[in-house]
């Protein structure tokens, strides 16, 4: 393939893995926010470690697609940034729907427990009031910013995660 065939086949392949990072994303939030306490928290634990698991067994698939081209460490890590991307979009969109429409008033108990939490804490108390004034002068945070908040963070976690997942599938010798 030329580099970019190569290029285009990447950004499909990313969208094409991407849908299903997306859908295992949205699962590990569904039990973030349906199950209080014990069962969810664990299940939900157990998915967050499981994210990098599942972003490295993509690159693999990725690589077995691109094999014999001239496939190295860049366009691995574009693959792996660009699969978090696609996937955090579904992410971004299931948050949409549940903060605006399922549950509009979660962020707000969130930052209600976050600052009872806080305040609990000795010599946080300067803190905690910043804060507080901060959320009265800014106000909460809206559906639409934490959706796009969710974008941004999974793309700096592609980047991130994307470095050693590039290196350690780059690496990987071809079964020959």
């Amino acid at each position: 393939m030329e580099k970019y065939e190569l290029r285009m086949f990447t950004n499909r392949q990313a969208m094409y893995y991407g849908l299903f990072f997306g859908l295992f994303l949205v699962l590990k939030f569904v039990f973030e926010v349906a199950f209080d306490g014990g069962a969810g928290a664990f299940i939900s634990g157990v998915l967050t470690i499981m994210v990098p698991v599942f972003a490295y067994k993509c690159a693999v698939l990725f690589k077995r697609k691109v094999e014999g081209s001239e496939a190295g460490f860049g366009l691995f890590l574009r693959f792996t940034i660009y699969l978090f991307f696609f996937g955090s979009m579904f992410l971004a969109v299931a948050q949409f729907v549940y903060y605006q429409y399922i549950n509009p008033d979660y962020i707000q108990q969130q930052l209600d427990l976050l600052l009872s939490t806080a305040s609990q804490i000795k010599g946080a108390e300067a803190q905690v009031e910043q804060f507080k004034a901060l959320i009265a002068e800014a106000g909460t945070p809206t559906a639409s910013m934490v959706a796009v908040q969710t974008i941004w963070i999974f793309i700096f976690l592609g980047l991130i995660l994307g470095l050693p997942i590039a290196a350690i599938v780059n690496k990987i010798k071809e079964k020959g």
